[in-house]
């Protein structure tokens, strides 16, 4: 464990924050955004920043340094928040496990490590939204500014890539390659997305705004040693040796402090130690929540900032009646056939469920080497689908985004299982909805942040939703049948080639949608009066000294991993916050 960070009870502890203890910055979250925001704070020497992180050090668990083990730690494990969602009625009733990552890193210590950045177009109609310097031409540079590009080695010469799409003039903490190890059946797939009639999806560049197409997917992994690189590694490991930045691990905010005699000024923040144990920290300047999209409308729903109505349920005394938080909250919906593959496929089923093989690979690994250097799922194809089928499909709306916004995006997993468990090597497919009309809630289960919020996003209550995952499905199964495929796919797991009409599509898309971890828009970017929370600075409506930077700020969800959107979202607001002292 780093020296500077400590649990509450180490040297930082609560001995040393009293409730005299102050800074001039507060960040809440020490994820994916908040450790960025700490780490470019903390360049001023003059400024001093204080971090709180509800989770453990990522020195934890072993498994979050190996890209190859990846899913070991997205769900369950004791780096993660252990979240579920509620019954999702357009999901046959099922309650739906939701990862993210409760650790220093946050979920960027936790994730498939995809680093996508979506169409330009979208960050258009961000600030088409009134929030002006959020178009593509004024995130792209920050989008850059974080990353350490490594181009791909000599083995791996058939990457299509742009370096000019990475390059910044100082280079940033977060490493990018392409890892050490690209599983097989994303070779073949990617041979079947371009040879599919009616997908077509050629190799390219997909992070300078124009991601039609396919590719192989930069990875936030360090190629030195092949580890995972987070924000924690990173950013964080970038400022370790300054004064001014301290971190706190297992501190969990519980609400935010004001001003008594100016009921809407944040002065600081009350949280709670590993045992339970209440401190309070003082902000001379500023509080920044980046919790997540789960986490940061609920601290300021427990302070009293968000919709009256739902406040008052709870005995919360309401300082400003916010009616957008913990709204529109959106995410991708990731659903697919699985299929049965030869054996000369390497997926997770082999080696997690075999000692010796599971070893085996290890030992490759220390020496940076073999299949644990790369990750689980390491190509993309994204596809817009032409007006005609969209017309077909009801669909219409989705044609009124512009024409380098794509509608689809396709991924195959090296893993994969069935409803009813049997013997067997598994990759699961994937189609995604990058813009889902469905929408959903976060919201209260109590006035404590001890207790998780419901989180309903009510997937596929679109009917638009529901035929153009019907449709997508089709996509996949053509590419997993087709002949390029053929020398390595058994047969469809599931739901087995009898489910043919859309009725019998959509229960088995039912059956087994899930999450993409990419949960959105609960403190959205936009004005006040359309459901906003925050405005183009980051401030929230109606209080003073506070700010929202994480994902949860998205007006309109990227059409692409949410990760290095929040990057970028960080980076610009650490300079947003540095402008305005």
């Amino acid at each position: 464990m780093r020296s500077f960070i400590t649990s509450a009870f180490g040297l930082i502890g609560a001995a040393a924050l009293s409730k005299a203890a102050s800074f001039d910055y507060i960040v809440v979250g020490g994820g994916n955004a908040g450790l960025v925001i700490a780490s470019r704070l903390t360049e001023n020497p003059h400024v001093n920043v204080l971090v709180l992180e509800a989770g453990p050090s990522d020195s934890i668990d072993f498994n979050v340094t190996v890209p190859g083990l990846d899913l070991t730690v997205t769900g369950g494990s004791i780096v993660d928040w252990n979240y579920t969602t509620a019954e999702q009625p357009f999901l046959l009733n099922r309650t739906i496990a939701y990862p993210r990552g409760h650790v220093l890193g946050g979920s960027s210590s936790t994730n498939f490590m995809a680093y996508t950045r979506g169409a330009a177009t979208t960050y258009d109609s961000w600030a088409a939204l009134g929030n002006h310097g959020w178009d593509w031409n004024g995130v792209y540079p920050y989008f850059k500014k974080s990353v350490n590009f490594t181009a791909p080695t000599v083995d791996q010469s058939f990457i299509v890539y742009d370096k000019a799409a990475y390059s910044n003039p100082t280079g940033g903490p977060l490493h990018l390659s392409y890892g050490g190890y690209v599983e097989p059946i994303s070779i073949y797939f990617t041979e079947g997305l371009a040879n599919t009639t009616g997908l077509n999806l050629q190799p390219g560049e997909i992070n300078d705004g124009f991601p039609l197409g396919q590719a192989y997917l930069p990875l936030t992994v360090n190629p030195t040693h092949m580890t995972r690189d987070s924000s924690s590694t990173s950013f964080l490991g970038v400022a370790s040796s300054r004064s001014n930045l301290q971190v706190i691990t297992s501190a969990l905010a519980t609400r935010l402090l004001f001003d008594p005699k100016k009921s809407t000024t944040v002065t600081g923040v009350e949280y709670r130690d590993a045992a339970g144990v209440l401190h309070t920290v003082s902000a001379n300047k500023e509080v920044v929540i980046s919790a997540g999209a789960f986490g940061s409308p609920q601290l300021l729903m427990v302070s009293g900032i968000g919709p009256a109505a739902q406040l008052k349920s709870f005995n919360i005394p309401v300082r400003v009646d916010l009616k957008g938080v913990g709204q529109n909250m959106t995410d991708h919906l990731f659903f697919g056939p699985v299929y049965e593959v030869t054996d000369n496929i390497t997926t997770f089923n082999q080696f997690g469920s075999n000692a010796t093989l599971y070893n085996q690979y290890l030992q490759q690994y220390q020496q940076n080497k073999g299949e644990l250097t790369g990750a689980i799922s390491s190509m993309s194809g994204y596809q817009r689908i032409d007006d005609s089928i969209l017309t077909g499909l009801g669909a219409q709306a989705l044609s009124a985004l512009e024409p380098t916004w794509p509608h689809i995006q396709y991924e195959i997993i090296a893993s994969g299982s069935t409803p009813v468990p049997r013997p067997g090597n598994f990759v699961s497919t994937a189609a995604v909805l990058l813009y889902p009309f469905s929408r959903g809630a976060v919201t209260l289960n109590s006035n404590s942040t001890s207790d998780k919020v419901t989180i309903q996003p009510n997937w596929l209550a679109s009917p638009i939703d529901q035929k153009v995952a019907i449709w997508a499905f089709k996509q996949v199964r053509e590419v997993m049948l087709s002949q390029t495929l053929a020398p390595i796919v058994l047969n469809e797991a599931f739901p087995g080639l009898q489910a043919q009409t859309d009725a019998e599509i959509l229960t088995a898309i039912q059956t087994v949608a899930h999450p993409i971890y990419q949960a959105s828009g609960t403190c959205g970017m936009k004005a006040r009066a359309d459901g906003g929370v925050v405005d183009s600075n980051l401030r929230v409506y109606g209080v003073k000294n506070l700010r929202v930077a994480d994902a949860s700020i998205f007006p309109i969800i990227p059409s692409a991993n949410t990760m290095a959107p929040t990057y970028m979202v960080a980076e610009k607001a650490a300079d947003l916050i540095k402008a305005s002292q």
